[in-house]
């Protein structure tokens, strides 16, 4: 094994984040988690920190949504895809779920095609059923 140096700082992070701005930053400790029902869109803000890179920030097209669940996509992206273009930090972007979606939990993350394929940290995406949600909150 060769000597183990530390890397240089990347010229761009990917963070997934809530729709909501006034909620806080997901950490590891305390990742993200977004709940959608079947036959629904919700939203989500993907943000980058450039870091000397100037360029468009390209997530994919239909393949956006790196392991969502079957029947759930990265919706609404146009031709070009997710996109985040020069001059811009962030992006809102919609997740829909099929209405046929069974109840599931599991973790997604985007992969931008610049600098090396930087990826998000993980997000917990929860499918529930509204009546299901509704009883959680009673």
């Amino acid at each position: 094994m060769g000597e183990i140096k530390l890397a240089a700082k990347p010229k761009l992070l990917v963070k997934l984040l809530s729709s909501d701005t006034a909620a806080a930053e997901p950490t590891v400790d305390k990742p993200l988690e977004l709940t959608v029902a079947p036959g629904e869109t919700i939203t989500a803000r993907v943000r980058v920190e450039r870091n000397g890179f100037k360029g468009r920030v390209s997530f994919g097209n239909a393949d956006s949504g790196r392991n969502l669940p079957h029947g759930v996509y990265v919706d609404n992206i146009g031709l070009n895809g997710l996109l985040i273009v020069e001059g811009q930090d962030e992006r809102t972007f919609f997740i829909t779920a099929a209405a046929v979606v069974p109840e599931t939990t599991r973790m997604f993350h985007l992969r931008a095609t610049a600098e090396g394929n930087q990826t998000s940290w993980p997000v917990i995406l929860h499918v529930r059923r509204k009546d299901a949600l509704a009883s959680q909150s009673q």
